[in-house]
């Protein structure tokens, strides 16, 4: 019987281990009917400090754990007008005065174009707010009383406020330039509770491999998803320093990485240190598979994020497309395509057809190893 630990760190994002759960456990359920899967899913286990699950089949056993890190998430989860602005001001401060947004353009234009989006539509929400008030304001006052026109101006600044809010929420303005602020600001903020909790996931992860050190049929699989990918490699530098003292071999560690961001951080000239954690990384040789897709508008897609961040490694990830037009029926797709937000959390759905090489409930169920159920581009 194959023994697998699946630690799942999520992105940047408030909910918690039952948001992700039932996540889990519809798409499993969905997954496992279309498919013809025989396994179980327990309850989710929540008295143990690290919450988990577990998926039961005939050959396998796959404890399912979730390292969540939102406590951190909610402390800097603004979901407002003012606190948006704010997040505009500091994108270009650190990405469009440095320059920096130059290089994203050179690696992947389709993620410049996508990472303006937001502080162009704040940008021209807050002129047309201003100018549906002043407007409103030199015209009425010429039929009616200069108090009423400032209040009746006052009334349109309200409502285009509301209005501009409700469109800045529904098309993920909000949490697109969230998203990218706190990956800028990931240096200052992953200080204090942030490092604790990095720690933390280390030694769960460095307790795990060393328990089953010597069990040939295990493996360890670590998925870190969006700005989880960045917390990824703060938890593997240290990970593999416990591992390089201890002598414990990493060959039943393995890793997923699912529409990551991490340029947000690695391509900025303050990140020596990160891109140090990234070389100290790379000196192993990782069984690490990077997914990524064009219409995640929130990762980029396809990008060797170590050679571009100009650190020199002798191993790199296998970078992969997931393919999402090939695992969806054609309707499906289109609508998904639309959803920019789903787009960006569609690496932990199910598939709907078994025709591309990505497949997120067949990496972490069954009785083979990852490595083997991995198909090459």
């Amino acid at each position: 019987m194959l023994v697998r630990d699946v630690f799942y760190i999520p992105g940047y994002d408030p909910k918690g281990q039952r948001y992700y759960y039932s996540l889990l456990k519809n798409g499993f359920n969905a997954y496992a009917k279309n498919f013809n899967i025989k396994a179980d899913l327990s309850k989710l286990n929540m008295n143990e400090k690290i919450h988990f699950c577990e998926f039961n089949g005939e050959n396998f056993k796959t404890k399912y754990s979730f390292l969540l890190w939102n406590d951190i998430v909610k402390k800097y989860w603004n979901n407002n007008f003012k606190s948006a602005l704010i997040d505009v001001f500091i994108f270009f401060r650190i990405y469009f005065i440095t320059g920096l947004f130059l290089k994203f353009g050179k690696h992947s234009p389709y993620q410049l174009i996508t990472g303006f989006y937001p502080p162009i539509f704040m940008i021209l929400s807050l002129f047309l707010i201003c100018f549906c008030g002043v407007f409103t304001f030199f015209i009425l006052k010429i039929y009616i009383h200069f108090s009423l026109a400032l209040i009746s101006a006052l009334i349109i600044v309200f409502l285009m406020y509301k209005l501009t809010s409700y469109l800045g929420k529904k098309l993920a303005v909000y949490w697109l330039l969230r998203l990218i602020v706190f990956c800028a600001l990931w240096q200052d903020r992953k200080k204090g509770a942030l490092d604790e909790i990095i720690k933390a996931f280390s030694q769960t992860l460095f307790n795990a491999l060393n328990k089953h050190k010597d069990d040939e049929n295990y493996e360890l699989i670590l998925i870190a998803h969006s700005v989880g990918t960045i917390c990824c490699i703060e938890v593997l530098y240290k990970l593999l320093k416990l591992c390089k003292v201890a002598n414990l071999n990493t060959d039943k560690l393995k890793i997923i990485t699912l529409g990551e961001c991490i340029p947000l951080l690695s391509y900025q000239q303050k990140a020596k240190n990160f891109k140090e954690k990234l070389e100290f990384i790379f000196t192993f040789n990782l069984k690490w598979y990077d997914y990524t897709s064009i219409i995640d508008g929130a990762c980029f897609p396809s990008i060797d994020f170590v050679g571009t961040s100009d650190v020199k490694t002798e191993f790199k990830p296998k970078f992969l497309s997931a393919r999402f037009h090939t695992l969806y029926e054609k309707d499906e797709y289109a609508k998904i395509k639309k959803d920019k937000y789903k787009a960006h959390f569609l690496y932990l759905y199910d598939i709907k057809i078994k025709s591309g090489s990505y497949d997120f409930f067949d990496f972490i169920l069954g009785e083979n190893l990852l490595e083997r159920k991995i198909i090459k581009e």
